[in-house]
């Protein structure tokens, strides 16, 4: 239905010049500005920062660091660039320690699964595992993160789908290129990244924990 209106401008223009009067604008100019309007929006929502440079504090490098939060580097010095976290939970020599934005849990989160190197170096600290952010704020240099879509992360990344989980009754679909280390979770249903997750390049032990 929509096509005719277009089909129908033309077709009055023509006839108004043939008659000598000047043509008048379709009446329902206002209504495809809107429409135009409310499409350039959708698009930069889905990739906020595309055109943008990304920052040392938002770039995401597979393998090695999300933000200022490195795989490998003390939870000591976690604390002393991130603060202390909203909640943290620790057992058998390992933690879990998340900041919520604005410190809302309803809020984007970073997640920090740490462990201590036993028979390693400083073996009395706990060291980073694996770091996910749930924020779009974090992108990786191809500006991939959370918002985009599955066939948009496709492009850079071998995915292998590896499991999947219930998160307030709605199925996430997890996604891993475990060379690279990283990992997607992805919402099936609105076919976007909700969250990522950066460890050790090829650690299969790390990546398959749970950070929920």
């Amino acid at each position: 239905m929509e096509i005719s209106k277009y089909l129908i401008i033309p077709i009055l223009t023509v006839s108004s010049l043939q008659c000598g009067h000047k043509p008048t604008a379709p009446n329902n100019m206002g209504a495809l500005k809107s429409t135009d309007t409310a499409l350039i929006l959708k698009t930069e929502e889905a990739n906020p920062l595309k055109g943008k440079p990304i920052t040392a504090k938002q770039l995401i490098i597979p393998g090695k660091s999300i933000g200022q939060a490195k795989v490998n580097e003390s939870m000591e010095d976690v604390f002393n660039t991130l603060g202390r976290p909203d909640s943290s939970d620790a057992a058998m020599g390992s933690s879990l320690a998340v900041w919520y934005d604005n410190h809302n849990k309803a809020g984007y989160k970073t997640s920090i699964f740490a462990r201590h190197n036993y028979n390693g170096n400083n073996e009395e600290l706990q060291h980073v595992r694996k770091i996910l952010v749930t924020s779009p704020f974090f992108r990786t240099a191809e500006s991939i993160g959370c918002g985009s879509t599955l066939s948009q992360i496709r492009k850079y990344y071998t995915l292998k789908k590896a499991n999947s989980y219930k998160e307030k009754g709605k199925p996430i679909d997890v996604y891993s290129d475990v060379a690279k280390g990283i990992f997607f979770e992805i919402d099936p249903g609105l076919d976007k990244c909700v969250a990522v997750l950066v460890h050790k390049p090829n650690d299969e032990g790390s990546a398959n924990i749970n950070m929920h």
